[in-house]
């Protein structure tokens, strides 16, 4: 990174942390206080403040409140996060962070890394993921692979479902709305001081809306312009469903037993604008099923008076996809035909992770891991010669190493490394170091990060029929660095942080000397180098304590292609959400919240620029008693028409109804 590059940033801080306080638009998460816990950040629980890492943290009550439809709506407005979505609820929907591609952002449940095996870049899709019970998601920015390894370029993304404790307690929460939507959530928690649980299922319905076309009023055409887009159906529905659980066992005061098992299902139709037959566009055959499940089991043991505590962790998950469309595979003679295409993708492994106190030089954390990728797909019909199936599997083994301590009372260091190595495949080292210090009773804590990223190739982009198995990891160098300040007895937090991110070696496609005389039309091959830089600004200010409380975010972003020189596609060079939240009536919270994006290029042929877009959502709960709450939403209030990925619109004006009891 060059120093004109980080001063280009460091000016943008400097104007955001002039303009901010005036500003203040919303954070979508909880305020970081001084007693908040976080685990991402540096793998062992450490206080929010005591950490130099750029960090945000959702709680429950956020993500339950935003995430109904999806769990990617409970990631939009947190700064550095961009999300795309594809008509509607259960549709594609993406999520990265920093400019960073899906697949170059690491997603975990659980600490588990989920991302699927079996598409081409090994990215979550989000669109069928269960909000189910979740206790907070911590969002960890920058570079982390010396932390978790591969995909972790961009930032992490840790969804933590609920641990049970103390009383049985349950809970049913029921939703309906707009676009024939119906929502049911269930959960049961409780504990003692041996053994503790948490279940929840989760089911939604929603007849939907065209994913394709929808409230777009500019000609589309289908079939590679073979003609004007068919008339629109009356929707595409959209049935997912999902459970899991979590109980932990102590077998003594220094051993702990848990078990974890989740799983979702998400069926829906959808739209094929590449059909060469007007009727196929919107074919009820186009289709498809995902379905994806998880486990585990950990062992905790504390040795050493405490000082030693060892993590041995045995997990597993698996994705299956099956898409159904009209149009969709090719004969030998390039003639298309209605097929079925399957994919798999299964992940095993374990791990290790030992944190030794060592007194005053702080904690020593080692680690040792294996995990092992496989993917099969298929397709039918498959008449001989016209489809080449994916049957491979690939072992990374790794080694990492971090050290955390203190000097003095205000100053908190980390730095540790990680070798991963893909068996026949690439090795990469990588490094992070960051740091926290507090000034002495001003209410002022700098931040600073520094570390290294990498990505190993997908399974897809190693052996498929545009495979090549020799390709190297994807890398990056990134550092951020920041102030956060907060004033009048805490009422007003501000953090602004400016950070720089690298790629070199990026994975593309394309026809190079370097494919085989069979892979006529392209291979993989590493060749791109990318730049984002950028600001990041969030705060919250209680105006009246428990009474009016505003909150918000701002992103700015510069991506570009250094090998294209242009800028990277779908990365808004603007984005901001903002809040205000009202407590002051007993038993009553509303929220007016409103998120900005700006305008971004999308993939077209020439390149097309969406126009920016501003959302203006309204919230409403009421307590009608401890165990029975009501509440109402308005989404898209003023009835905004935009495009989150060309081509496909978004919901218009939607309200939605429920009531949550718990007893």
């Amino acid at each position: 990174m060059s120093g004109k590059s980080l001063g280009r940033s460091a000016a943008v801080a400097a104007r955001v942390c002039a303009l901010f306080p005036t500003l203040l638009l919303a954070n979508g998460g909880k305020a970081e206080t001084l007693d908040e816990i976080v685990v991402t950040a540096e793998r062992v629980s450490t206080n929010i403040d005591r950490t130099g890492s750029s960090i945000t943290v959702l709680d429950s009550a956020q993500i339950e409140k935003r995430s109904s439809k999806g769990l990617a709506d409970a990631l939009r407005g947190v700064a550095g996060v961009e999300v795309r979505e594809t008509g509607g609820a259960g549709g594609n929907a993406s999520v990265s962070i920093r400019g960073a591609t899906p697949g170059q952002t690491l997603v975990l449940i659980d600490g588990i890394r989920i991302g699927d095996p079996s598409s081409i870049d090994g990215s979550v899709d989000f669109g069928g993921l269960v909000a189910g019970d979740i206790e907070r998601i911590e969002v960890l920015r920058g570079p982390q692979s010396a932390l978790y390894g591969s995909d972790a370029m961009g930032g992490v993304i840790n969804i933590l479902t609920r641990r049970g404790e103390g009383p049985a307690r349950s809970s049913v929460t029921i939703e309906g709305g707009s676009y024939g939507t119906v929502h049911t959530r269930a959960s049961v928690t409780g504990g003692t001081d041996k053994l503790s649980y948490a279940f929840a299922i989760d089911g939604l319905h929603a007849d939907g809306f065209p994913r394709y076309g929808y409230r777009i009023t500019r000609p589309l055409t289908y079939g590679f312009g073979s003609g004007p887009l068919p008339a629109l159906p009356w929707g595409d529905p959209t049935n997912r469903g999902g459970a899991s659980g979590r109980v932990t066992y102590r077998l003594s005061e220094s051993a702990t037993l848990e078990f974890g098992l989740l799983g979702s299902d998400n069926s829906i139709r959808f739209d094929n604008p590449n059909a060469f037959t007007a009727s196929n566009v919107f074919n009820p055959r186009n289709h498809s099923v995902a379905t994806f499940i998880q486990g585990y089991g950990k062992l905790t043991t504390d040795a050493l008076d405490g000082n030693l505590r060892n993590q041995f962790n045995l997990f597993g998950n698996q994705t299956d996809r099956n898409i159904w469309q009209t149009e969709g595979c090719f004969d030998a003679f390039f003639f298309s035909f209605d097929c079925r295409n399957g994919y798999r993708g299964t992940r095993l492994g374990g791990e290790y992770q030992g944190d030794l106190k060592v007194g005053a030089y702080g904690v020593l954390t080692l680690g040792l891991r294996s995990e092992t990728e496989r993917t099969t797909t298929s397709q039918s019909p498959a008449p001989a010669g016209t489809f080449t199936p994916i049957n491979a599997q690939q072992t990374t083994n790794s080694v990492f190493a971090q050290h955390k301590f203190a000097i003095g009372e205000r100053l908190d260091l980390t730095y540790g490394g990680r070798i991963d190595s893909v068996a026949n495949g690439a090795t990469f080292a990588t490094w992070r170091t960051s740091a926290s210090y507090r000034l002495n009773d001003s209410g002022t804590r700098l931040h600073a990060s520094a570390g290294t990223g990498a990505k190993a190739p997908s399974l897809y982009q190693r052996f498929s029929q545009y495979g090549s198995a020799p390709l190297n990891a994807e890398q990056s160098v990134g550092i951020d660095a920041g102030v956060e300040q907060k004033l009048l007895n805490d009422r007003l937090r501000l953090d602004v942080t400016a950070f720089d991110n690298r790629y070199r070696n990026l994975i593309g496609f394309g026809t190079v000397a370097s494919c085989s005389i069979a892979q006529i039309f392209g291979c993989y091959y590493n060749v791109g180098k990318a730049v984002t830089r950028g600001v990041e600004a969030s705060g919250e200010f209680a105006v009246i304590p428990d009474a009016w409380k505003v909150r918000g975010t701002y992103t700015f972003m510069h991506a570009r292609d250094l090998v294209l020189s242009a800028p990277l596609y779908q990365r808004p060079r603007s984005q901001a959400s903002g809040s205000v939240v009202y407590t002051g009536f007993p038993k009553l919270e509303l929220e007016s919240r409103v998120t900005f994006v700006g305008p971004r290029l999308d993939f077209a042929s020439p390149p097309v620029t969406l126009a920016p877009y501003a959302k203006w959502d309204l919230f409403a709960t009421y307590k009608v008693a401890d165990s029975l709450s009501v509440f109402g939403r308005i989404e898209n209030l003023t009835n905004a028409r935009y495009e989150e990925v060309l081509n496909y619109g978004v919901a218009g004006r939607a309200v939605y109804a429920g009531l949550k009891a718990t007893w």
